[in-house]
Parts: C-alpha cells; sequence; structure tokens
C-alpha cells in the first residue's frame, strides 16, 4: 500500500506539571504526583509495514514506531509522559525519539512545535523556530511507500547574529543494549532499531538511552548558518539472536538457522554461507518484508562464519561475519514481564556490577537503582544513597517507599532543608505507615520510655508495627529499624517483633546474650497472629531455629514458613 499521512489523537496520562519559579527563556517545573489521562494530537505515516506516530504537541517526538509485519512495538512505550529531571526540572527523556539541536534536550522538548503534512510524497515536517537557544530548526520525516524504513532530514539554523553552542542530533530510549554505533537491539523484545547516518558521526549508549550526534564534543553554529544532516532509520523485529543490519535486510546466523527480515522485496535473491572449513553454501529465497524467512541449518559440515545476500542481478544487498553471543549482552530476566522487586534472588543476590548492569535494563533498572540505593544506605553513604534513590525515582515515580527511603537517607545525610520527598509519599499513600515511623524516627532519641504518642495509632496494627521493620531491615539500616522495633515494643508486645530484633543482634553485632532475652520474652507471649509470611521473617526464623535450636515457641512459629524447620 502507498503511504498514508494523516491526523489523528492519542490518549496518554501525564504527571500534571507546576511551576518552581519562573526562568528565563522558560520557567523551571515539576511533577505534582498528579496524574491525568488527555488527549493529544497526532500524525500518523503508515505503509504496508510501519505505522509511525508523531506527536507534534510533546516537542515533535516520534512517539511510535509500530512494525506491522511482527505487530511490535520498536519505541519504548513509556507508560507515563514526563518524569522528574532535565534541564528544565522535568523531562520526556523516556518517551520515543527526539530531535536535539545543542547537545542535549531541547528546552521546548516537551512543549507543541508546528506541524505540516507535505504531498506527495507522504511526509510530516516538524519545526521549532523559538527554542530559547537562538537556535531553530525543521526536520522532514519521510516513509517511503514500499520500505520499511523512515528517512529524516534536518536543517538547523542558528537565527542569531553571534556563535551559539550547536550539536544536532537524535535522542532516543530504546533501554537496550547496542550493538554497535548504529544498532541497538533487546535479545528480550527480539526487536532493534538501526540508525544510519554519515553526519551523525558520534553513538552513545546510555542507561538504555541512545544519542546520535554530529560531534562527539559540543561544537558552535556561526551566524545565521544552516547545518543539515540525513539519517535512515531501520526498524527490525522477530529475530532470535544478535543481528546483522544493512540498508536492505537484517539477518542471524547461528548453527542451527538463518533469518532474514528484508526493508523491501528483493524477490530472486541468493543467500550465501561462509563455512569454518573454507566450503561456501547458497540458497535461493524471495524475501518480502511481510515475513521473516527462517532456513533450518541441518547437518552442515562446519559452522558458519559469513554471509552474504544477493538480489537476482548478484548485487551484494548484504555482506558480513556471523556474530557470535556467548550470554545475553543486556542483563535481563528471562520471562520476567514486569521489574522484579528488591527482594527478588534475582536482584539482591547480584554484585554491585551486576546491579550497574541491570541500570541498562528497561523493565528492570529502576529496581536495580533502588537496591543499589538500599545498599548505601546500609553502609551509611547516605548521600550517595540519596542520589540513587533519584535515579530510581525517574523510572518509578509512583513509589511511595522509595520517596520515603529517599527522604530517609537525606535525613540521615544531615540534609535539613525541605524537600519533596515525603509530601509525594503522603499524596501517593497518606496511611502507610513507614511515613509515620519516619516521622517518629526523625525526632530526638531522647524522648523517654513512654510510648510515643506519633505511634500511638499503630498500636492496635501489629501488622503494621512489623512490616515497618521488615523494611527497615530490608534496608540494611538496623540502627534505624532497633529503634523503631523499641518503640513497636513499647506499644504492644509481638512476638515476631521480637524475634526479628534477636535476628538483628545475632546478624549486626553477634549478640547472643541480649538476642536470647528476646526470644524469652516471645516465648511468654501466646502463640497468635500475626503469623510470619515475608521473606525475612522467613530468613530470620530459620537462623535463629539454627542458633537456638531448643526454643520450641521458636519452632512453633518457624514451622508455619520454614520447611523441616
Amino acid at each position: 500500500m502507498p503511504t498514508d499521512a494523516f491526523e489523528d489523537s492519542v490518549d496518554l496520562e501525564i504527571d500534571l506539571l507546576e511551576v518552581v519559579a519562573p526562568a528565563s527563556p522558560y520557567p523551571s517545573l515539576k511533577t505534582t504526583g498528579q496524574k491525568e489521562l488527555r488527549s493529544f494530537q497526532t500524525v500518523i505515516l503508515e505503509n504496508a509495514y510501519l505505522r509511525v506516530t508523531i506527536l507534534p504537541e510533546v516537542g515533535g517526538r516520534i512517539l511510535s514506531i509500530f512494525d506491522k509485519r511482527t505487530s511490535t512495538e520498536i519505541m519504548h512505550a513509556p507508560t507515563l509522559l514526563g518524569t522528574a529531571g532535565g534541564r528544565r526540572g522535568v523531562s520526556m527523556h523516556y518517551a520515543g525519539m527526539s530531535l536535539q539541536v545543542d547537545g542535549t534536550d531541547r528546552l521546548n522538548d516537551f512543549g507543541p512545535v508546528d506541524f505540516q503534512v507535505e504531498e506527495p510524497p507522504e511526509a510530516v515536517w516538524i519545526a521549532e523556530t523559538s527554542g530559547g537557544t537562538g537556535l531553530s530548526f525543521h526536520l522532514r520525516i519521510e516513509l517511503p511507500d514500499e520500505r520499511a524504513e523512515l528517512v529524516l532530514e534536518a536543517r538547523v539554523m542558528n537565527r542569531t547574529l553571534r556563535p551559539v553552542p550547536y550539536n544536532g542530533g537524535l535522542a532516543f530510549h530504546l533501554g537496550w543494549v547496542a550493538v554497535d554505533e548504529e544498532v541497538a537491539w533487546s535479545p528480550h523484545r527480539k526487536a532493534g532499531l538501526r540508525v544510519h547516518s554519515e553526519e551523525l558521526e558520534h553513538g552513545q549508549f546510555l542507561n538504555g538511552r541512545v544519542v546520535r550526534s554530529r560531534f562527539s564534543e559540543m561544537a558552535t553554529l556561526g551566524p545565521r548558518q544552516v547545518d543539515v544532516w540525513k539519517a535512515v532509520l531501520t526498524p527490525f523485529s522477530g529475530v532470535e539472536g544478535l543481528p546483522l543490519v544493512a540498508n536492505d535486510v537484517v539477518a542471524f546466523v547461528d548453527e542451527t538457522q538463518i533469518q532474514v527480515q528484508a526493508t523491501e522485496p528483493i524477490a530472486g535473491a541468493r543467500i550465501l554461507l561462509g563455512l569454518a572449513d573454507g566450503q561456501t553454501v547458497e540458497a535461493p529465497a524471495d524475501l518480502y518484508p511481510e515475513h521473516v524467512l527462517t532456513i533450518p541449518l541441518d547437518d552442515l559440515p562446519a559452522a558458519p562464519v559469513a554471509i552474504a545476500i544477493q538480489d537476482a542481478d548478484r548485487k551484494d544487498r548484504f555482506r558480513g561475519e556471523v556474530k557470535k553471543m556467548q550470554a545475553p549482552p543486556e542483563p535481563f530476566l528471562p520471562g520476567a514481564e514486569a521489574p522484579a522487586g528488591v527482594g527478588d534472588p534475582e536482584v539482591a543476590s547480584l554484585d554491585e556490577k551486576g546491579l550497574r548492569r541491570l541500570t541498562f535494563s528497561p523493565t528492570h533498572r529502576a529496581v536495580a537503582f533502588l537496591e543499589l540505593g538500599h545498599r548505601a544506605l546500609a553502609v551509611g553513604e547516605f548521600r550517595e544513597a540519596d542520589e540513587l534513590l533519584e535515579n530510581a525515582l525517574l523510572y518509578n515515580a509512583d513509589d511511595p517507599l522509595t520517596w520515603w527511603a529517599k527522604a530517609m537517607a537525606r535525613r540521615l545525610a544531615g540534609v535539613e532543608e525541605e524537600s519533596p520527598e515525603l509530601p509525594n509519599a503522603h499524596y501517593l499513600a497518606p496511611m502507610e505507615p513507614a511515613l509515620r515511623a519516619e516521622a517518629f524516627l526523625a525526632q530526638s532519641p531522647n524522648q523517654g520510655r513512654e510510648p510515643n504518642p506519633l505511634v500511638a495509632p499503630l498500636k492496635d496494627k501489629p501488622e503494621a508495627l512489623i512490616e515497618v521493620a521488615v523494611l527497615l531491615l530490608e534496608i540494611g539500616v538496623r540502627g534505624e529499624a532497633s529503634r523503631w522495633i523499641d518503640e513497636a515494643l513499647r506499644q504492644r508486645p509481638v512476638a515476631m517483633l521480637h524475634y526479628l530484633a534477636a535476628w538483628s543482634l545475632l546478624e549486626g553485632s553477634r549478640m547472643r546474650a541480649e538476642a536470647s532475652l528476646h526470644l524469652s520474652a516471645a516465648g511468654r507471649l501466646p502463640f497468635e497472629p500475626p503469623y510470619p509470611w515475608r521473606e525475612i521473617e522467613r530468613r530470620a526464623l530459620r537462623d535463629l531455629v539454627v542458633a537456638f535450636p531448643d526454643d520450641e515457641r521458636l519452632r512453633s512459629y518457624a514451622e508455619l514458613v520454614v520447611p523441616s524447620a
């Protein structure tokens, strides 16, 4: 089908913004934590292979590249439009692809831009006249009729009479591993994108974000000068392994199969394989973009080491060496559809290097930053914890416990100025017991031995008292956990609080005598709910049974959750 261009709309959840302080040329903003579903005008480019969605009302970004051939979304699809960070306090880093003109996200990166549909050929122009830097641009986005690719042409102009900082390019969030400077690919989603450009010389892949820019360092654009650059975007999907990508075809080869996805129809093609023993084998093939061609490789005399694809005229459409992947280059949890929790073994068992690599994963980066932040808290690196938890919130701003942990990190670091952490957490979860705990822990520890009135509302909620203790122990802030457990036991004697206190004493300081006092106190309480169920309760009971094998009451609780305790 020929390319069609038309206007449409899309409903997206956004985080409502408010002005922090006036500033030139645009005011600083912050997210309010309030969400709203809003309809945005879009411009659609669509042919037989791709459907491309452009969002003029939000910086003119390419929001979506949907590969109709395999029903796969190529771009990262954000669940929320807008996160904290960026030049103005709010960022659209993780929503689609946007144009850069001065080496970073534009000041108007999430504001409206002008657009115009060109026909024929079907293309869309995006333009911004005033972006606060003296630079303006026109960007032409074309989807050719019979090819699965996008052609971009940018024209960036210095509108002033003085040199201005300039480094044009494209930035997009895919959350994938970079195969090379041009290609990003997700083994988890079996999809990727090649950005080919003679002018965009520099490629950078950081935290799942790809930036292709004109230069490796900031340059300048002279008065009234115009810089023109082009880029061809080739989406691909449905390949099972590390891809080889060219203008017209994408191929994957291992010892069991060949997979080829074409950008345009190539009838009468030949696929040639070079083998490790020097032989060459070939197979005829008609390549059509609608299908991923798969050819099983049975009984080859040697492993394939090179591949070439020729058209009917014996012209090379692709030639390259077979890439071998010893392990997935992107750390992800196979089969996981949602971010793993902090307590998941896959995350909690990783060393720091593994967690740092996991911050590149689109689905697990928030929890990786969170775990790193917790570990920094546990060793007293409170300012580092604050920064790591800030990164976690960039990817998961709806988590009230991360806001709470960040507030605790700032308090322990001695930061006294007002900050949004606790108000945000209260907005998201006003009845969260950890917030009441933080209000208590923020007070001076010299409050006497009487039950604290701040904690009194939780007196009849033993599960809440335990939950806070578990949260603090999971993070590893044992001093805060000890203060909380002491106060909670003043409010209400609870067996699991005694067991958690005993376990913390054994784990943190090997104070067996004091731990045994808590076991004795727990033994004098009725065997009653709340019963243990959390992983850290399970771990605490298992370890305590090993240390105190003759404590029958302890064994009664442990047998509920620990096999053969």
